[in-house]
């Protein structure tokens, strides 16, 4: 594996790890500062990522089984050469997605069949936010997820109670209402 598939690897995990353990901004910036002095992931060696890993092991981030190499389906022959690809791989592997998903992203947005054939920063721009948007929509779900276990409460008493509004499991603004309601109830 190369330096910078490694990198791209660990930068995934330590992004997941923050969404798993539902930490916020500051507190995860924080806590990288205080185990390499540094606020940024990106900013991390090899070494630094490793601490950084085992510490959130130790606050209970499982890291998933990597995939053989080269057996993720559709993946780019010129993955290597193309970074804006490598930060879409890693939000990809973040989601457990195969690539045929950031493919459908393109063919909406662009009529371009493949992610890989995308040319302009702009169109790569498009795509990367557009998956930065489903992450917060599974993170936010994960958050209601875990406050609903937290308060004993089902998906039918949050619709019966709550009556969001169709389609608020898919709904950035919908979920964070919810989390922030579900946070300040008591058991």
């Amino acid at each position: 594996m190369s330096k910078n598939a490694a990198r791209t690897r660990d930068l995934a995990a330590i992004h997941a790890a923050k969404r798993d353990l539902a930490m916020d901004d500051d507190t995860y910036r924080d806590m990288l500062e205080s185990w390499t002095g540094k606020r940024s992931a990106a900013d991390l060696n090899a070494r630094e990522r490793g601490l950084v890993l085992s510490n959130l092991g130790k606050l209970g981030f499982q890291r998933k089984p990597r995939q053989q190499v080269g057996t993720h389906p559709g993946k780019p022959n010129n993955l290597d050469s193309t970074p804006m690809l490598q930060k879409i791989e890693a939000q990809l592997a973040d989601m457990q997605l195969p690539w045929s998903y950031a493919d459908a992203i393109a063919k909406r947005q662009f009529n371009i069949e493949r992610v890989a054939w995308l040319k302009r920063r702009e169109h790569f721009d498009a795509v990367i936010a557009a998956l930065h948007v489903e992450q917060e929509k599974r993170a936010l779900w994960q958050g209601v997820e875990r406050e609903m276990k937290r308060l004993g409460i089902s998906e039918a008493d949050i619709e019966r109670d709550y009556k969001p509004r169709k389609g608020w499991k898919r709904n950035r603004k919908a979920l964070q209402q919810l989390l922030t309601l579900l946070n300040v109830k008591e058991v």
